[in-house]
């Protein structure tokens, strides 16, 4: 049976790669990457953090005590360490570009600092500005926002051309890597010029940021066919024995090359007289824990242990693990009979805590933190988690409970820190179930997908339109509305419809002439006709003829009762989950448009499972997105919803439509996806605009649409806006704030403590 086996992180990082390469490559030979040489400052502010220092080495962090502990000058102390996950992207550009300025990253500091976060997590080596930026936020800070250097692993020899995994411990693998690290340690001491580079970070970097330094995470998120690819090639591999760190008896081959890697690490860090914390990341698929229930075997093939490495007496600074754990993935969390019934620390049946419980248990003596938590605010949704907890389709209220409560559960479950997935939204990202119909794949970052849940993880919404001005707010007023160039209007018998844009939506505003709208009396229908093909009858529109096929039919009615539906044969998930992969029931009239048959608009959410403990048999599972949601999109309103699709108000309705609900698959270059049994595979064509169709219940008669047409784009507009979760996050982080991990001693270690 098919199981689910999509990994989130390693299809991010694949996505990286693409992006990366083509559009850094673009930018570079075109002219356009910027000469980073010659942005190194010349007066990088010195730190005002007490050192440790103890025969010529110097620290400002250690694992000490089982915990991740800072000096003050007088003592270790042991913290609680809240903070975020910190993206290298802005709207319009691949990750490989490096986008954000050192503005952003200063306004972004004091944003995460007044939350009270107290660290924050980059991936790879950023630009030269992103450390002067963080070297002159802390410029007399004795209370800084430290950081946790990631150092990227080459994923692409990792994983191999064919996705089955390939030898670590390859030289030309373990070079790649090995300069990475050197690279990085170079740069977090101020100590690099780096060549320009398509893809990487590149300049003169000066700014001496290892105060600041709270502990390094090398590495990705592990395949685990590359894992098992380098056990398989080196069985009775000896452990590995380094300066700094060694491999432990039991250790296998993969966990050895992970042990060399951090000790070419901590040697470059010595070269500098420093020591930091060091660890790898790490996550639920490749844990050491047992999962005999997890029906992917992927999720439960191999194992990599961070107690099988240990610092030796010469590293001062210590060791500690680093986990990305969410609530939804893998589906152990929800069908482990111990997590289903595990009582947490406040008498609630909580399976996330219970997973938490098995892992700090087994990490007993060393610091273990969090490194990635956390739930989107999208439209769409991609898996069901337990308690709600799904990866997708909350509200930014929910959103936020949801974060606090995972935060609260990593602490009282005795961890060392949080920190939360991620601080920014940003829209190259993709995932499992919208990935094909994302395409062409460079383009994913010129327009905002809604319905793609990976984008919306962060507590900074990164919203179309150059600023709140230029944004369309449902809110039942059409002032707004008025400001607008790019709009369509068409009047009708009583009414008038007005069609507009932007990056993330196709925007509606209908206007009655007679009086207010009553459409949970008399429903308002509206087609859109984006290519040839359709039906112009509708069974989701009973009574009307539209004067063109339509690919989609709206229904305005009730609070509850509003939708947006597909035209069968239009449909891609029925004909890819129904009619290709026999995962869900299908019918042979859905493939014929003449039928005029709609159906729900809806994504996968689980392929069929087979739990191999029980044996039980889970069948294929999706959710409906096309509902559509009454509200408003004003933040200024108590009632705000983020998830609103249209508002009721008086003589005003107003409608928004993610563009992937229309079709579009780009809408900046006008593409959509052809009519799938017609065309035997996923396949685009252009659509030369979208005719609205409108009709009133009891108003049958085909009318004449409003035909809406737009310029490509290739330079997105957009503005941020701190998302609710962030004020419920600050609360929840500030109730820590400086607060020893649960369990710890208050009392800090004597600093002459080796």
């Amino acid at each position: 049976m098919q199981v689910i086996s999509v990994n989130r992180r390693i299809l991010f990082g694949v996505v990286i790669l693409a992006l990366l390469v083509l559009c850094t490559v673009l930018l570079y030979w075109g002219g356009l990457a910027r000469n980073l040489f010659t942005m190194g400052s010349k007066n990088i502010p010195a730190s005002a953090l007490p050192v440790f220092e103890v025969g010529g080495v110097k620290q400002t962090s250690a694992a000490k005590d089982g915990h991740l502990e800072v000096y003050d000058g007088t003592s270790w102390k042991p913290q609680f360490w809240s903070g975020v996950n910190l993206g290298a992207t802005t709207p319009g550009h691949a990750p490989g570009e490096l986008s954000p300025t050192k503005e952003d990253y200063l306004r972004w500091f004091g944003q995460i600092k007044d939350m009270h976060a107290d660290v924050v997590r980059i991936y790879t080596i950023l630009p030269p500005y992103f450390y002067e930026a963080l070297a002159e936020f802390n410029a007399g800070r004795k209370d800084p926002l430290y950081i946790l250097q990631g150092i990227w692993a080459p994923d692409e020899q990792l994983v191999g051309a064919d996705g089955q995994g390939m030898d670590a411990l390859q030289q030309g693998t373990i070079d790649l890597f090995e300069k990475e690290i050197r690279d990085a340690v170079q740069v977090i001491h101020g100590q690099l010029k780096r060549k320009t580079d398509p893809g990487h970070a590149s300049g003169k970097f000066d700014a001496d940021v290892s105060p600041y330094v709270l502990g390094w995470v090398i590495g990705t998120e592990w395949d685990p066919y590359s894992v098992k690819a380098t056990n398989d090639a080196h069985p009775g591999l000896k452990p590995f024995q380094g300066t700094y760190f060694q491999a432990v008896s039991g250790a296998s081959p993969f966990e050895s090359w992970l042990t060399q890697m951090m000790d070419a690490l901590a040697q470059e860090d010595m070269k500098f007289g420093w020591q930091h914390p060091v660890s790898f990341t790490n996550w639920v698929t490749t844990d050491p824990l047992t999962h005999s229930n997890e029906p992917a075997e992927n999720e439960d093939l191999v194992s990599v242990d961070p107690m099988h490495v240990s610092p030796l007496e010469g590293w001062k600074a210590g060791y500690f693990a680093s986990y990305h754990i969410y609530p939804y993935y893998p589906d152990l969390l929800r069908f482990e009979d111990k997590y289903q019934t595990y009582i947490d620390s406040e008498g609630k049946i909580n399976p996330y805590s219970g997973y938490l419980h098995d892992l700090r248990e087994h990490h007993k003596g060393i610091p273990l933190i969090v490194a990635e938590y956390g739930v989107p605010s999208s439209r769409g949704m991609a898996h069901y988690g337990p308690l709600n907890r799904n990866q997708g389709m909350h509200t930014e209220k929910e959103q936020g409970q949801i974060d606090s409560d995972l935060y609260r559960s990593i602490y009282n479950e005795n961890f060392d820190g949080a920190l939360l997935f991620s601080w920014q939204d940003e829209w190259f990202k993709i995932t499992w179930n919208t990935m094909e119909l994302d395409s062409p794949a460079a383009r994913r970052p010129m327009w905002r997908n809604m319905l793609t849940n990976e984008e919306h993880f962060g507590l900074l919404a990164v919203e179309p339109g150059k600023s709140p001005e230029d944004t369309i707010v449902l809110d039942g007023k059409s002032d707004d509305w008025d400001r607008r160039k790019n709009t369509v209007s068409r009047e009708y018998p009583g009414y008038s419809l007005t069609v507009s844009h932007d990056e993330a939506y196709m925007y509606l505003l209908l206007k009655n002439k007679t009086g207010d709208w009553k459409p949970g009396e008399q429903p308002l229908y509206i087609g859109f006709d984006t290519v040839d093909g359709g039906s112009k009858k509708a069974d989701k529109a009973p009574g009307v003829s539209f004067s063109g096929g339509q690919e989609f039919v709206m229904k305005l009615s009730g609070e509850k009762d509003s939708g947006i539906y597909v035209e069968s044969a239009y449909d891609y998930h029925t004909w890819q989950y129904g009619f290709i992969n026999k995962m869900m029931p299908w019918q042979e009239a859905w493939s014929h448009a003449e039928n005029g048959l709609f159906l729900p608009w809806k994504l996968p959410v689980s392929k069929p499972l087979l739990l191999p403990q029980s044996k039980k048999k889970v069948p294929f599972e999706d959710v409906e997105i096309g509902q559509l949601h009454l509200g408003t999109t004003d933040p200024k309103s108590a009632e705000f919803n983020n998830l609103t699709d249209w508002s009721s108000s008086g003589s005003v309705i107003e409608v928004r439509v993610p563009w992937m609900l229309l079709g579009f698959t780009d809408p900046s270059m006008h593409k959509v996806w052809r009519y799938p049994y017609e065309a035997g595979a996923f396949k685009m064509e252009e659509s030369k605009a979208v005719r609205v169709e409108p009709h009133l219940s009891g108003n049958p008669n085909p009318v004449e649409p409003a035909t809406y047409k737009w310029d490509n784009w290739n330079k997105p507009a957009s503005h941020e806006r701190l998302k609710i979760s962030y004020s419920i996050l600050k609360d929840a982080f500030g109730e820590l704030a400086k607060q020893p991990p649960k369990g710890a001693p208050p009392a800090a270690s004597a600093a002459t403590k080796p």
